[in-house]
């Protein structure tokens, strides 16, 4: 039973614990007045995240970041400009987004919040994986994770290593991705989260996959997708079966490629999540392309540069028009 003096505690505690539905149900729960303090907002704008509602996410962390601004709590206006930078980041604007995280990042350093820092690290590495500024985004990892040892924080250590392992995949080092991976698992695994696991299983299941491990590579995105839908966490949904898509693409089975993919589309779309829109419709684009079907494969490949043009990503759209160029030359 929550006291009088504290009526935000059970949806602090259950944030922190990653327990975001928990969260979201406590703090619809609380009276009116509760509902007015800065940390209302911050804590549901955290869970909005987290249930992969971005939009509502950004609303409710500008207005935490106005309602803490007002009140002099530099703190609270650090934490509200980096949950404000992640619902746009979630988003597409990735504009906004570096300069939010850029911004907290400032304010961290003038009150002395390490962790802070090191969490934007983490996420101006995740901006430039985006834009294919890959060296860029390694050494952002590297000095996240680093701040994360020295706090002993494995969630963010675990996140680190997931990223690592994203950008390796990205760079056709699969062996670096698996290896990335396993070091996500460890942290995860002491981390005590779920939510981290799952997504470092699917990481590595796809490592596996791609360096002819296809079973294995299956049978561990399939955990990853498991609990990924316990933890209600939609993103790490979609881009699970995105994995499990050219899993099977890759083993002939290419009805069921079509099927998990457009699973994955449509969980992504609902999100309204560009860059995993663009990476399935890519993904999608390829599937055709095997199947000798270039219309679809060129409105595929299409829709996945409007995505990452949306998100300002130039040299992946570049790639993905060059591909749609060729489909479309295909007789």
């Amino acid at each position: 039973m929550q006291t009088l003096s504290d009526p935000l505690r059970a949806a602090r505690v259950a944030v922190r614990s990653g327990r975001f539905r928990d969260a979201a149900v406590a703090l619809a729960e609380l009276p009116p007045e509760a509902r007015e303090a800065p940390e209302w907002y911050l804590l549901s704008a955290m869970a909005a995240w987290r249930l992969g509602d971005f939009e509502f996410s950004r609303k409710l962390a500008l207005e935490a970041r106005a309602r803490f601004r007002t009140v002099g709590d530099a703190d609270g206006e650090m934490r509200g400009e980096n949950v404000a930078a992640a619902g746009a980041f979630g988003l597409g604007d990735l504009a906004a987004a570096e300069q939010g995280f850029a911004r907290a990042t400032e304010l961290a350093r003038e009150i002395g919040d390490d962790l802070m820092v090191a969490r934007c690290s983490n996420n101006l590495g995740n901006i430039s994986l985006y834009l294919a500024r890959h060296d860029a985004a390694l050494g952002f990892y590297r000095a996240a994770r680093a701040g994360f040892e020295r706090l002993a924080f494995d969630h963010g250590i675990a996140e680190t290593w997931i990223n690592t392992a994203i950008t390796a995949r990205d760079l056709g080092r699969y062996a670096d991705a698996a290896a990335a991976s396993d070091r996500a698992l460890e942290a995860a695994d002491r981390a005590g989260s779920n939510r981290l696991l799952g997504e470092a299983l699917s990481s590595r299941g796809e490592a596996m996959a791609a360096l002819g491990e296809a079973a294995v590579g299956r049978a561990q995105v399939e955990r990853g997708l498991a609990l990924a839908q316990a933890e209600g966490d939609k993103l790490a949904e979609a881009d699970a079966l995105r994995i499990l898509g050219n899993i099977a693409r890759g083993e002939g089975r290419p009805a069921e490629a079509e099927r998990l993919a457009r699973q994955g589309l449509d969980v992504a779309t609902l999100l309204r999540h560009p860059w995993t829109v663009a990476e399935i419709r890519r993904d999608l684009g390829e599937l055709y392309v095997a199947l000798r079907r270039p219309a679809d494969a060129a409105a595929c490949f299409r829709a996945a540069e409007a995505a990452f043009r949306q998100l300002g990503s130039t040299p992946r759209a570049d790639a993905m028009r060059a591909r749609a160029d060729e489909a479309e030359a295909t007789p």
